[in-house]
């Protein structure tokens, strides 16, 4: 991905190209050396966690690409659809409950716990062994960058409001406004809406605590998930029809790396991309198998 997205910076040389293609280089060059080295200690701690930083980076660097490569926005053609086919749930979605001041802080706070989402479950895989950590974090890279694609192939913003309006029309008390506030703040790239990569990836994690965890202990995970793709239309960041989007696109990403493929840990991640960690035949089930 910081391949491709290099290519595309220096073709269409957006704002800050020079930064930004050291950037994905830096990023393609220190991939394919973790990658490439012999996975021991504070080495295989670093390549296993370094795709945190990379896809936030990533994600913040995206909004000048975007806008140098499409000039169009899709976000007439999904009110749109918002409009004729989902117009009910939408309003009642984001009236939900009368919209109490509690339930709206609670909400904007599982929004803002979206990238802890999948973090708790790699790591809840990492304590599992390398088999297990290597194809759930295959499958969550999967789903943030097919959605990354399609942010830059087909742009939308969302219904989002400026920030006094957003005050006034959703509600909340002290919480809402600290997180508002902050999104506002960090939030470089705001392209970001088709497909709901809340919706993708806290679906794909959820199903990936599933299978690590078990139906009864996954419940917890599933709950956080449900309420991070709630947020998504309740606090008017996503169109109904992006969470639709998102949904559809975990369905692909299953497709690639199903429930019983990551059982099996025989999801299609290359052995160089493993770096050769596979768990010897005799470590005891339950442990890490690592140094």
């Amino acid at each position: 991905m910081a391949l491709l997205l290099a290519a595309v910076t220096a073709a269409l040389w957006p704002e800050g190209a020079v930064a930004r293609l050291a950037v994905f280089l830096s990023i393609a060059a220190a991939t394919l050396l973790l990658a490439s080295a012999a996975p021991r200690g504070g080495l295989r701690v670093l390549r296993d966690w370094l795709p945190v930083g990379v896809i936030i980076t990533i994600f913040l660097l995206l909004q000048p690409i975007i806008e140098a490569g499409v000039p169009w926005r899709l976000d007439a053609a999904l009110a749109g659809l918002d409009a004729r086919y989902l117009a009910s749930l939408v309003d009642a979605w984001r009236s939900a409950f009368g919209r109490p001041e509690p339930l709206t802080d609670a909400i904007y706070l599982a929004y803002f716990s979206y990238y802890l989402l999948p973090v708790t479950v790699a790591a809840l895989a990492w304590r599992r062994g390398p088999e297990p950590f290597e194809t759930t974090v295959f499958a969550l890279l999967l789903a943030f960058y097919l959605t990354f694609l399609g942010y830059l192939i087909l742009p939308a913003s969302g219904p989002r409001l400026p920030l006094d309006e957003e005050v006034r029309e959703l509600g909340g008390g002290r919480i809402s406004d600290a997180v508002r506030a902050f999104l506002h703040f960090a939030e470089t790239t705001t392209l970001d809406a088709f497909p709901s990569g809340h919706t993708t990836v806290a679906v794909i994690a959820s199903v990936a605590a599933w299978r690590l965890l078990g139906r009864r202990a996954a419940a917890a995970i599933w709950a956080w998930a449900a309420s991070i793709v709630f947020a998504t239309v309740y606090i008017n960041v996503h169109y109904a029809a992006d969470v639709v989007a998102g949904l559809v696109l975990a369905g692909l990403v299953l497709l690639v790396c199903t429930p019983s493929n990551w059982r099996e840990s025989s999801c299609p991640v290359s052995e160089r991309a493993r770096g050769g960690s596979r768990l010897p035949p005799d470590t005891p089930a339950g442990t890490s198998g690592r140094d």
